[in-house]
C-alpha cells in the first residue's frame, strides 16, 4: 500500500541530489503533482520556508532518480524468480528482466507479472520457448526442440511494447552440445528482429572470443566482468584485445553479478585500465538474492573499486534507461513533465568489506544502504518515515 498516494502535491527537499546531466551532487527542491514532476529548482541553497501540501524532507540521504536494474529475474512462481515488487526497498524503480520467459510462457509473464507490478519493468525474450521454467531441469538449451527461431521472432513482434531483446545463455552447462547453435539462433533471431541480443557469458567450452566476434553495436555482453578461468575479458592481466575492440564497436557490457558474474580482480583491472561497465545490475534471483543484497550492495563495490561515485549512478539510472527503452517516460533521471521516480540512500562513511562472486574480498570506504523509495509520485518504501 502507498504511504503517499500519486494525488498529492509533494515537495521533495534534498541537500545532496544526484544530477544525472552534470553527474554533480547538488542541493534541489522537487515539486510532485499527480505522480509528475512538476518543477526541479537545484544548484541552490534550501530556503528555509514551508511549502504548500506535504514536505518531505531527505536532507542527509543521497538523493537519485530511482534506479533501474538491468538484469533481473521477476517470474515469480517459478524457482528462480523473485517477486518484482521486492526491489522497490532496494530503491529499484524500474527493471529488465533477463530472459526468465520464452515464447512460449511470455503472455503469461506479462499478464502476472509485467502487468501486475509497480515496479516498470521491459523483458529480455528467451531464445529457449520454455525460458529459465526451472533451472534444477536440464539447461532450456540441451533439446533443439525447445530453441525455435521462428517462434520467439512472432512472439518478439507481437509483444514490441514489452520485449527489447533475445536473450542467450550461451555456456556448456545450460546447453551442451548444442549451446554454440542455441547461440547462433538466438544471434540470427535478434537480427532479423533488428533488436539487442543479451549474452550470458559462463565456463568454457562456449569460447568468450567466438562470442565477442559475432556481437555487434547495441548487443550485451552478461556476466561480463566474471572470472570463469580462460573466459573472461583480461588476458595476462590486461584487458583482453577482443574486449577492447568490441567496445570500440559498440557492444555493450554489464555486470549481472549474480551467483557467478562478479570478479572482484577481473573487474579492478578493467576499471584501473579505464574500462567501466555499460550498466550495473543484479542478476538478482532466488539463488542470488543473499549474495547480491540488492542493486545499492553491487553499486558499493564498484565505488570501493576506483569508480567514481557520479560514474556508478549514472549506470543505474540513466544508462540502463536509455538501453532498456525506458528513458522516454523519464525513468532514469528527475525532470520538469516526467514521471516522479525518487529513491533516497544513506551514504555510510566508513571501512566496509565487500565479496565477490569467486572467493575474493576487498575493501571500501562507502556502502550505499536504501531509505525511501517514490514511483510515479507514491511512496512505496520509507525507511525512516519521513514521509509521515
Amino acid at each position: 500500500m502507498a504511504l503517499i498516494g500519486p494525488e498529492c502535491t509533494t515537495t521533495v527537499l534534498s541537500d545532496r541530489f544526484f544530477d544525472s546531466e552534470s553527474g554533480s551532487l547538488v542541493p534541489a527542491i522537487i515539486s510532485v503533482e499527480n505522480g509528475v514532476v512538476a518543477k526541479l529548482s537545484s544548484g541552490q541553497s534550501l530556503p528555509a520556508v514551508a511549502f504548500a501540501g506535504k514536505t518531505i524532507n531527505l536532507t542527509g540521504l543521497l538523493v537519485t532518480p530511482g534506479l533501474v536494474d538491468f538484469h533481473t529475474h521477476l517470474f515469480h512462481g517459478q524457482d528462480l524468480g523473485v517477486h518484482a515488487d521486492t526491489l522497490i526497498k532496494h530503491g529499484v524503480t524500474a527493471a529488465v528482466d533477463a530472459g526468465s520467459a520464452g515464447a512460449h510462457i511470455f503472455p503469461a509473464f506479462k499478464e502476472l507479472v509485467i502487468d501486475k507490478s509497480k515496479l516498470r519493468i521491459q523483458s529480455f525474450l528467451n531464445i529457449a520457448t520454455v525460458g529459465t521454467t526451472s533451472i534444477l531441469l536440464q539447461g532450456e538449451l540441451k533439446s533443439p526442440a525447445y530453441c525455435n527461431e521462428e517462434i520467439a521472432i512472432s512472439t518478439a513482434l507481437n509483444f514490441p511494447d514489452e520485449i527489447i531483446g533475445i536473450k542467450v545463455r550461451a555456456s556448456k552447462d545450460v546447453g551442451g552440445d548444442f549451446a554454440v547453435e542455441g547461440f547462433l539462433k538466438a544471434r540470427s533471431a535478434a537480427t532479423k528482429l533488428g533488436l539487442p541480443l543479451m549474452v550470458h557469458l559462463g565456463p568454457a567450452p562456449v569460447d568468450v572470443e567466438y562470442i565477442l566476434e559475432r556481437l555487434g553495436a547495441g548487443d550485451i555482453l552478461t556476466h561480463a566482468f566474471t572470472g570463469w578461468e580462460g573466459n573472461n575479458l583480461v588476458v595476462d592481466s590486461k584487458p583482453r584485445a577482443s574486449f577492447v575492440a568490441a567496445k570500440k564497436r559498440g557492444v555493450l557490457f554489464d555486470i549481472g553479478h549474480g551467483m557467478g558474474g562478479f570478479d572482484s580482480t577481473v573487474a579492478k583491472v578493467l576499471i584501473d585500465h579505464g574500462f567501466y561497465p555499460d550498466t550495473i545490475s543484479t542478476d538478482i534471483h532466488t539463488y542470488s538474492k543473499e549474495k547480491v543484497v540488492g542493486l545499492p550492495e553491487v553499486l558499493s563495490k564498484f565505488v570501493a573499486l576506483g569508480m567514481e561515485l557520479s560514474e556508478v549512478l549514472k549506470r543505474a539510472t540513466t544508462s540502463p534507461a536509455e538501453f532498456g527503452r525506458f528513458n522516454t517516460i523519464g525513468v532514469g533521471t528527475i525532470y520538469p513533465g516526467m514521471q516522479a521516480d525518487i529513491a533516497a540512500f544513506e551514504s555510510i562513511e566508513a571501512e566496509q568489506i565487500f565479496s565477490d562472486c569467486h572467493g575474493h574480498s576487498f575493501a571500501g570506504n562507502m556502502r550505499l544502504v536504501p531509505v525511501f523509495t517514490m514511483i510515479n509520485g507514491e511512496v512505496l518504501f520509507d525507511r525512516d518515515g519521513r514521509a509521515n
